[in-house]
């Protein structure tokens, strides 16, 4: 106790208090900066970790995959009647298919999703197994590059084929056959966890596969694994893969980076597209192992590229031994990492190494908030008087932005894509002839706005990291308003332009790979449950519209002159003349 009087009279002394809160706006900038540099500086040595398998039980690559160049033939016969298929409709496809599995002795079944055509499905059940436990192999029939998934299919269908003759299976194997890596796949996933009645158990974890029209051979592979909602993959089945694809001698791409070209300067691009891909996962590039996101399946997407190198063969022991690695596991994948970035195919940073920056990115809004109450000239003691009026003008907004949030999906798709352009001149409309609030409200509506965004941080850090550190950066110019309505009124505006999520998407439009990313973010929510588009207009968006409401009703009064807290040392002269 004696202690804390003596920290608190030296506090006082040194008039830190007054001191701190006139600091407030830059501790808040630096705090900002500071998230950024801490991730800019997690790919260089000694920040990042080695990636490794925790679950002892998984032993990849210990046991050799037979899958080899006697099932090249195989291979080969079944790609060329798929691409005699390639013309017709997805119901004779299925039909060929169908009559292919049911000779191999499966149990083939179909789900119409209501939306596409037939969703196939057979089910390979476990020799050794209690038909609780189940793997699943995806092949859509269009991939993500639209393009026909010829070799993929007969890969598929081959390795199913494999897969009977070998008896060390204990877990069941779903052959999945979707229209895409879609909606259709996504609508699968939920009826086999709820109304199908032909099932193989609890799914461990799902590997979908692309192969295009590349032939005999590819270069290398892509691998995929952001799911929806912030939600990855145990690291564990990532490394699995990737230390098979080692021992096969292929070479694997993460982000469209090579790991046979580690450097710092990769390993930052890749970590920076991963977090933009994680945060935009379901809008943009849906491979299909998003569909398992929410129901505890750890699934990822590899895909073939280029036409010379590997052999298809060697792609497809990449899933006969990943396979055959989760087949030894008694339990689900529980050991490794959920939460991670990776920096490589073989290097990762863990959650407790990135979460300071979006904590940092979270405690610089709050103090923006702090600061806007502190030292934007307004009485403390007037807030509690339009604390009603403050709440009612939240709630408003709050309600308008839920409004959009349900009717613009409901919109069509032409509507929707020209939503962005409408709302600039809307929005901006709404910030010149908003009512005219009071100072004391509009900074204060301000001040719970930012606070607002800062708890959406928190909220968001930890199970959706990607998109809490997005919306940070991106919102960051919110916290200079408060700085410049009352020096530079004229500055306000362009710090509100750049800060609305609708700019941002304007702006997005005009890189060929963000094309139509607002439709496919509203659709994201509508087609496969992620709640990315709730949040930015519910979270984001709202907190935009309360801060221009604020500015509006600051920006139409007559300005004032600035008033700077006291120093310690005019008080005490006050109370020394009293």
């Amino acid at each position: 106790m004696a202690l804390a009087e003596k920290v608190l009279r030296k506090i006082n002394k040194l008039g830190l208090i007054p001191k701190a809160r006139r600091l407030l706006p830059r501790i808040s900038f630096v705090l900002a900066l500071f998230s950024i540099i801490w991730l800019i500086t997690l790919p260089q040595d000694g920040n990042y970790r080695n990636c490794y398998i925790s679950e002892n039980a998984l032993m990849p690559a210990q046991v050799n995959s037979y899958f080899r160049e006697s099932e090249w033939n195989i291979v080969r016969g079944y790609r060329d009647e798929i691409h005699k298929m390639e013309n017709e409709s997805i119901e004779t496809r299925n039909k060929h298919l169908k009559e292919w599995l049911i000779d191999l002795g499966l149990q083939v079944s179909s789900h119409k999703n209501g939306v596409a055509n037939d969703t196939l499905y057979a089910i390979m059940h476990a020799s050794r197994g209690e038909n609780t436990e189940a793997m699943a192999l995806v092949v859509p029939w269009i991939n993500s590059d639209n393009e026909y998934n010829e070799g993929a299919m007969a890969l598929g269908i081959a390795l199913i084929r494999y897969f009977q003759r070998i008896s060390v299976w204990s877990k069941n194997i779903i052959l999945v056959i979707p229209p895409d890596g879609e909606q259709s796949l996504r609508s699968w996933v939920n009826a086999y966890h709820t109304i199908l009645d032909d099932t193989a158990g609890s799914i461990e974890a799902a590997i979908v596969i692309e192969y295009g029209k590349q032939g005999d051979n590819f270069e290398y592979y892509d691998m995929f694994y952001e799911g929806l909602n912030g939600q990855l993959p145990n690291l564990d089945l990532l490394n699995t893969a990737n230390l098979i694809s080692s021992h096969e001698g292929m070479s694997c791409h993460m982000q469209g980076i090579s790991d046979r070209a580690i450097n710092y300067e990769n390993r930052l691009k890749t970590l920076f597209k991963g977090i933009l891909k994680l945060a935009l996962a379901g809008s943009r590039d849906v491979h299909g192992h998003e569909a398992f996101s929410g129901w505890q399946i750890q699934a990822f997407t590899i895909k073939a590229k280029g036409t010379k190198g590997p052999d298809i063969t060697q792609f497809g022991r990449i899933v006969d031994s990943t396979f055959r690695s989760v087949n030894n596991l008694l339990e689900k994948f529980h050991q490794s990492f959920f939460f991670y970035l990776m920096l490589s195919p073989k290097h990762f940073v863990s959650i407790g190494t990135y979460l300071p920056s979006a904590v940092m990115l979270a405690v610089s809004y709050a103090l923006s908030a702090l600061n806007v109450i502190l030292n934007s000239g307004i009485d403390i003691n007037e807030i509690p008087q339009n604390i009603t009026k403050l709440l009612t003008t939240a709630t408003l907004i709050e309600l308008f932005c839920l409004v959009l949030a349900m009717v613009i999906p409901q919109l069509p798709d032409d509507t929707i894509n020209i939503v962005p352009t409408m709302a600039q001149g809307i929005f901006g409309l709404f910030i010149v002839r908003s009512s005219k609030a009071s100072k004391t409200t509009s900074f204060t509506l301000i001040a719970f706005a930012l606070l607002m965004i800062a708890l959406l941080i928190t909220a968001l850090l930890i199970v959706h990291f990607a998109l809490a550190f997005t919306i940070g950066i991106l919102a960051l110019p919110l916290t200079f308003i408060p700085l410049v309505i009352e020096k530079n009124r004229k500055l306000a505006i362009p710090c509100l332009i750049v800060s609305n999520p609708f700019t941002i998407v304007l702006i997005a439009h005009s890189y060929p790979e963000f094309d139509d990313i607002f439709l496919q973010l509203v659709r994201a929510w509508t087609e496969l449950q992620c709640w990315t588009w709730l949040v930015v207009i519910l979270g984001w968006f709202s907190a935009w519209l309360m801060i221009a409401y604020g500015a509006a009703g600051i920006y139409s009064s007559p300005p004032t002159l600035e008033t700077k807290p006291k120093d310690v040392r005019e008080t005490k002269l006050e109370e020394s003349s009293i």
